[in-house]
């Protein structure tokens, strides 16, 4: 798997609370079961960011060491970067996401015009050598990067294939423009193929060049996708899904055992907000992380 670029470190500028900004809901609305379109309003100058970065948000000021008494929310909850588009009087940001507890559960039921705390972007891009043909990978909410890779892959007029995979086709966002570069599966079979992502892999079509596999998703579905990457020697890369809890690598909430760890000083885990959220496959030891989630 050598030979192929890692991911891309991008920070917004300056570090920690330098990147807090104020956030406002221009569209907040129901796209499919269980899965919400969000966009942001963000400051023309906010970013610059790329396909595989993160977010964390609060529905009201979060807490701040440098500010004693101050915020009412002690965490911010981290999002994937949907989609991104630069104005002159703002920008717009795009999240996809799932009412999975009491924070996002409250956020979707926020109207166009409520302001958020934002914190971003931060962390990892997703690769795409120039040599290899990308398979995207996406489960359930992990869909929402894969948004943004595509858009880049569009606007350079490269091939890629879209994996979607879901547990039923009530929960299947429309795709659009890239319906025809994608293939789903539903664990009841009420759309697409019956069955996983790791059906649909093995079921690829002939690629015009050597795969590279980018994944998202619950942590079964990313080892799954690992294991078929490894044993077929293909090179592959996933976005951890994990709890973070600053979201700035001081915490520890999102430490993930890894086979090889860039920062090095914390031993053998990756800090996935700060190491990743993109992160070689290779590197991360998923026997040892399939004991701590099991």
């Amino acid at each position: 798997m050598g030979g192929s670029p890692g991911p891309k470190q991008i920070q917004a500028p300056g570090a920690g609370y330098a990147s807090v900004c104020s956030a406002r809901i221009l569209q907040n609305k129901s796209v499919a079961e269980g899965m919400y379109d969000l966009r942001l309003a963000v400051p023309p100058d906010w970013g610059p960011t790329v396909a595989g970065q993160f977010v964390s948000i609060s529905l009201e000021r979060a807490w701040r060491e440098d500010e004693p008494g101050g915020g009412g929310a002690l965490l911010r909850r981290p999002f994937s970067i949907a989609g991104y588009s630069k104005g002159e009087d703002h920008s717009e940001l795009r999240l996809l996401y799932a009412p999975v507890g009491k924070v996002t559960g409250r956020l979707c039921e926020a109207q166009p015009g409520t302001r958020l705390e934002l914190m971003g972007p931060r962390g990892t891009a997703f690769p795409l050598p120039a040599d290899h043909h990308p398979v995207l990978v996406g489960g359930g909410r992990g869909l929402a990067p894969f948004l943004y890779v595509a858009d880049e892959l569009l606007a350079e007029e490269r091939a890629f294939t879209l994996l979607y995979g879901l547990r039923t086709a009530a929960q299947r966002v429309g795709l659009g423009r890239l319906e025809s570069s994608s293939l789903v599966a539903t664990e009841d079979g009420t759309g697409g193929t019956k069955g996983t992502v790791i059906d649909l892999l093995d079921q690829l079509p002939p690629l015009p060049q050597p795969p590279a596999v980018l994944a998202c998703g619950p942590h079964g579905m990313l080892a799954a996708v690992a294991d078929w990457a490894r044993s077929r020697e293909i090179p592959c890369w996933v976005s951890l899904e994990e709890v973070f809890g600053c979201g700035i690598g001081i915490c520890a909430g999102c430490a993930i055992p890894a086979i090889k760890s860039h920062g090095g000083e914390y031993g053998r885990f990756l800090w996935a907000c700060r190491e990743g959220p993109v992160v070689a496959a290779e590197d991360v030891d998923w026997e040892r992380w399939r004991e701590l989630w099991g």
